[in-house]
């Protein structure tokens, strides 16, 4: 699997060697297998740009015992550079006479070369290297050969190996190295030859483990074609995309055999499986009918993400009493292993049952006094006090929409009962089963569909890429649950600084700005006037401390703002900026406008437009505003400028209103010719102030439009951006 991006390639050169690379470990946990993974090829081409080496593309691949890294194409030398060393100017280096100086000299001296090897050029033909000098000066240029490339790898594997970053890391012997699993072999090939180096008292070699069950035994490699092939035969597929497909290959068999409809939309389950095994072998099981009474939901996550097994279904989604794992051996007889996977799935379905049995003696309405017990942050109180923020925020919005008496009763019993499946049995053994396990038990207990529904919708997104709730209520639900929760934190001073974010705010504040800006439902919505109110919910609370808390948390939506545009709608940085100038009020209206602005800014226009904008900014004075006296209006540029900006006036307001905002460009631009014009023929400083005073007014109300979008002044003419 090839993984250097295009614009990361460096072109390759006929004078070329190819390189293995493999660092052979203990397992890999599958859950940071596929970090170490994007990891090395960025690491390596960081190494190779720097010592100044040609590649070709980068190519990856690993099971949970092994980091290969292949690269097809590594010039054999640095490239042989010029070096320009510039000495004294001509001027300092020779007198009248043509005479060398004490300059001159003292030059040829510090180069060890003879003054008449050194030549006289102008700065012009030296380019960067002149850096910014003009005229004539003493030059010597030096031919720098280039190290071999075997030579420097000696240092750049190891360091490579020691840039691999993991979130937990051991050491195991007496090198006191930390790596995610002991390293018990490293291959290092470059062309035919080993690179020699070791690295936490392992040396490098040129042979490699096969299966450390089926194959154990090491064999020599001579290439990479070989080392594929030794490999396939030695029981190892080093590619997790082709153990994908043979992993899925293997279960469309097996689920013929059941008669069984597969789910394969569950990408991390089949990565999981490929990344816990170096051979992959798909074997079916069975689990009795019995279990079948309980909720599908427990089934699957007491399979899947305890288990890592695949459940199989029938045509019309129910479970079958079935399942498939995925092993990590060829076994010639499966039915010890089979017994031994149905033996542990039975013992967590029967505690599952038993969890289950015991929810169901307690409706969630009667949990709500339990949730008192459980802590929702040790500053802000319990998780009951919580639910008590989220309804009342909750209704607050609800009203704010205009929502009817009967939407909103549904409203205030989703958010009464939200949290109170937190303490249930099922919820304390399969903590992923928040708010799914909360809608089961509202079915199975009679509550109303959107109330079910929005018990277990209120909390996505749970991840990035995950689904959006689709109801209102829980729409409505998840902005007040998420918001709480970014207001409480941010009130305490747990603010995300860097990479550290304990509360995932910024994820709970992403999904925030998803909900409001993907469903045009939400175009008039003010978050900022919602932020107020969660801010009043905890104005009593001793623990909070955080001065300007409204600015700080509005600073922070607009940072996911920025974070949406730029990674969801590709809107370049100083189009960005200039829409986040405008004070946080309706994310979807800011969205739109940079996705307006991002279209325009392709046009031949746009440049110019900007440009002349900018020029206004300029002369306006700081916090100016005037109104624009019509009789004072003297030459006919003033008079064409204004009355073409009362035109655009009339129009953006009508097209704002009805978010035209392309077209509410479109009459901004308008205003660019006799704006040029304006400042062709006009002196806007007169002499006169009354004259003065009123062009001023006049540039004000001009500028006034573009404000629809935010800051101008903060966009670069022409392409700008990243």
């Amino acid at each position: 699997m090839s993984t250097s991006s295009p614009q990361a390639l460096k072109k390759s050169t006929a004078n070329t060697l190819p390189l293995l690379f493999e660092i052979g470990v203990e397992e890999i946990p599958s859950n940071v297998l596929p970090d170490a993974l994007k990891q090395l090829p960025q690491i390596a081409e960081k190494y190779f740009t720097a010592a100044g080496l040609s590649f070709s593309e980068l190519e990856v691949y690993g099971t949970p015992r092994r980091l290969i890294l292949y690269c097809p194409e590594l010039s054999v030398s640095q490239e042989t550079k010029e070096e320009i060393i510039i000495g004294p100017p001509k001027r300092a280096a020779f007198d009248a006479a043509g005479n060398a100086t004490r300059a001159a000299e003292g030059f040829a001296k510090s180069q060890n070369t003879p003054l008449s090897e050194i030549k006289i050029e102008n700065a012009a033909t030296l380019g960067a290297a002149a850096k910014g000098k003009k005229g004539e000066y003493l030059v010597l240029r030096k031919t720098k050969t280039g190290e071999n490339t075997a030579t420097l790898l000696e240092k750049i594997l190891p360091e490579i190996i020691a840039s691999l970053s993991f979130p937990r890391t051991m050491r195991w012997n007496e090198t006191a190295v930390a790596f995610i699993r002991p390293i018990r072999s490293i291959l290092a090939l470059y062309g035919s030859n080993v690179v020699p180096f070791s690295f936490a008292g392992v040396a490098s070699a040129d042979r490699a483990q096969g299966h450390h069950m089926m194959s154990p035994d090491f064999f020599s490699v001579t290439d990479f074609e070989y080392y594929q092939e030794e490999l396939s035969r030695r029981f190892v597929m080093i590619d997790p995309e082709e153990r994908v497909r043979v992993i899925q290959s293997q279960m469309e068999v097996l689920g013929e055999e059941k008669q069984a409809v597969l789910d394969f939309s569950d990408r991390a389950l089949f990565e999981k499986a490929a990344f816990t095994v170096e051979y992959p072998k798909a074997i079916c099981g069975n689990f009795e009918d019995d279990f079948l009474s309980i909720p599908k939901e427990i089934i699957i996550t007491a399979m899947a993400e305890h288990q890592g097994y695949f459940p199989l279904r029938r045509e019309d989604g129910e479970l079958l009493p079935h399942f498939i794992t995925i092993l990590n051996i060829a076994p010639g007889d499966c039915a010890l292993i089979q017994k031994g996977n149905e033996r542990v799935l039975c013992a967590r379905l029967c505690d599952a049952r038993f969890y289950f049995d015991q929810d169901r003696l307690h409706p969630l309405s009667a949990r709500l006094e339990d949730l008192k017990k459980v802590m929702f942050q040790e500053k802000l109180g319990s998780v009951f006090e919580k639910v008590e923020r989220i309804k009342t925020l909750s209704l607050f919005i609800a009203n704010k929409l205009n929502w009817d008496n009967n939407v909103i009763s549904d409203l205030e019993r989703a958010a009464h009962l939200c949290k109170s499946d937190l303490v249930t049995g099922i919820v304390k053994e399969f903590t992923s089963l928040q708010g799914t396990m909360g809608r089961v038990y509202a079915v199975l207990e009679g509550e109303d569909p959107s109330v079910s529904k929005a018990i277990e919708e209120h909390y996505l997104p749970r991840y990035a890429g995950d689904k959006l709730p689709l109801s209102r209520i829980g729409q409505i639900l998840a902005i007040a649950d998420k918001l709480d929760t970014i207001v409480g934190c941010f009130g305490i001073g747990l603010i995300p600084t860097g990479s550290e974010d304990p509360y995932a705010l910024r994820r709970q504040g992403l999904g925030i700005i998803q909900i409001l800006v993907e469903d045009a439902y939400f175009y008039d919505f003010s978050l900022g006037d919602i932020i107020k109110k969660a801010i009043q919910h905890y104005e009593s609370h001793d623990a909070f401390y955080v001065s300007d808390l409204s600015e700080l948390i509005s600073s922070f939506f607009k940072l996911r703002i920025d974070f949406y545009l730029q990674h969801s709608r590709n809107i370049r940085y100083d189009l960005r900026q200039a829409v986040l100038a405008r004070k946080l009020n309706k994310p979807r209206i800011m969205v739109e406008c940079a996705e307006a602005l991002s279209l325009f800014s392709k046009q031949a226009i746009f440049s110019s437009l900007i440009t002349v904008y900018k020029r206004v900014a300029r002369i306006l004075p700081t916090g100016f505003k005037g109104e624009v006296d019509e009789t004072v209006l003297i030459h006919a540029s003033e008079k064409a400028l204004y009355t073409k900006y009362v035109a655009v006036h009339k129009a953006t307001v009508s097209l704002s209103a009805k978010q035209s905002y392309s077209e509410v460009l479109e009459q901004i631009a308008t205003l660019n010719a006799p704006l040029n014009q304006f400042f062709d023929d006009v002196m806007v400083m007169d002499k006169d102030e009354k004259v003065r005073q009123n062009r001023l007014s006049l540039l004000y109300a001009v500028s006034e439009p573009f404000k629809i979008f935010g800051d101008f002044s903060k966009i670069v003419e022409g392409d700008g951006g990243e």
